[in-house]
């Protein structure tokens, strides 16, 4: 079967963590979005479309897809921000429909001739395609990040059955514990001073990830591979990805990977993207002080959330002083650093120095020098292809104001 994921006209509604990736890429537990499809289609023959700015990067992190293909065939389109599960998929290839989720276009199953006509007309990030036959269908549809963040406790709980058969032995774990039959790790390091509670949801640990004592975990959580938690760590109702660098408070997040939040300081209903590095101290509110829901600056227009627990997003390579200090709803864009006394503006672009106060120009040079010294350190490279993009993003910010 050939199957066609791709980004729709929404798909900068996941600012910042969209700016970076396609939204088909951002983690919503163990697995991205597509991950998650790729798990339901084994066999399948996996084709991706992408904004043009990303076309390039794309190819690169897949390079065994085709990546917007100027030709189709018969075959199965699907929203890359939907949360698929197998009851959702088994009408979907029954006949010849569009499919809608509470007015949100987010499959179809097209010829050849329609799927080509729908390129011809602008593709998936510009226009629906046509058909007579349209249906109605109830998925896991996410526009906003703070939607995939909700979402946390039914995406471990799904994920958790397939952990099942690779649980290793848990008689190195700590005494204190509630139900290891709801704790899945794989080959890791857990010291037995660590406590987990699994009464609230299961909790997954991949191979590799490394967990000091004090601490206290609670899931639902997924901790991915070779992440280490410092000790006297509390960590709740999250999914941390691989190689990252975890202590203090954190409660209701998500991190894609390779991101530092170390040191002490609460991080509360928040999404991060990779190479952030929080500084000792740094603290995100969640809550406004009257209990009314949390607005968002988000893609040029401001999005009441509807809920009144909103922290922060924060975008790739941003970086935080000591004790600075996050409001509720602020959306923190990609090679940004923080250094300022109090609360800075909900809003901050990408690749702006805030310091003292006032908004400063990032030397676009000397950041790319600083990523590179990050990546390395974690034995990558900064691609040329990431440099491109980068610059791309600066100067389309720049022409935007």
């Amino acid at each position: 079967m050939n199957i066609y994921i791709f980004e729709d006209q929404k798909s900068l509604n996941f600012e910042p963590i969209s700016l970076t990736r396609p939204v088909f890429d951002i983690r919503i537990g163990s697995e991205t979005f597509l991950e998650r499809i790729q798990f339901l289609f084994p066999d399948s023959d996996i084709n991706l479309f992408v904004r043009k700015e990303l076309e390039d990067l794309t190819k690169n992190m897949y390079p065994n897809f085709e990546v917007n293909p100027e030709s189709v065939n018969e075959g199965l389109w699907l929203l890359g921000n939907v949360i698929w599960e197998p009851d959702n998929l088994s009408h979907l290839t029954e006949g010849n429909y569009i499919h809608y989720s509470k007015d949100n276009f987010v499959a179809a199953n097209l010829t050849s001739n329609q799927g080509k006509q729908w390129l011809k007309n602008g593709g998936p990030t510009h226009t629906i395609p046509e058909a007579e036959n349209k249906n109605n269908i109830e998925v896991g549809y996410c526009e906003f990040l703070w939607e995939i963040i909700e979402k946390i406790p039914d995406t471990i709980s799904y994920e958790s059955t397939f952990f099942k058969n690779s649980k290793s032995n848990l008689k190195d774990f700590s005494q204190l514990r509630i139900d290891t039959e709801n704790i899945f790790a794989k080959k890791c390091f857990i010291q037995k001073s660590v406590f987990f509670d699994t009464s609230k949801g299961p909790i997954l640990i991949e191979n590799g990830a490394e967990i000091n004592g004090p601490s206290y975990l609670q899931g639902p959580l997924y901790l991915g591979s070779n992440t280490i938690v410092e000790p006297l760590t509390k960590i709740k109702n999250s999914v941390i990805g691989p190689l990252c660098k975890i202590g203090g408070e954190i409660d209701t997040v998500i991190i894609q990977s390779n991101t530092n939040k170390v040191h002490e300081g609460h991080l509360g209903d928040a999404f991060l993207g990779e190479w952030v590095n929080l500084g000792a101290g740094t603290i995100n509110s969640n809550l406004k002080n009257n209990y009314e829901s949390v607005k968002v600056h988000i893609n040029y227009q401001s999005v009441d959330t509807g809920k009144i627990h909103v922290g922060c997003f924060i975008g790739d390579h941003v970086k935080t002083a000591i004790g600075t200090l996050i409001n509720s709803g602020t959306v923190i864009g990609p090679g940004t650093m923080i250094a300022t006394d109090g609360f800075f503006p909900k809003t901050i672009k990408p690749f702006t120095w805030f310091v003292k106060g006032k908004h400063h120009k990032v030397d676009f040079e000397k950041f790319i020098k600083t990523a590179e010294i990050v990546k390395n350190r974690r034995g990558q490279k900064l691609l040329d292809i990431e440099k491109q993009l980068l610059k791309k993003i600066k100067i389309n910010c720049k022409s935007k104001k």
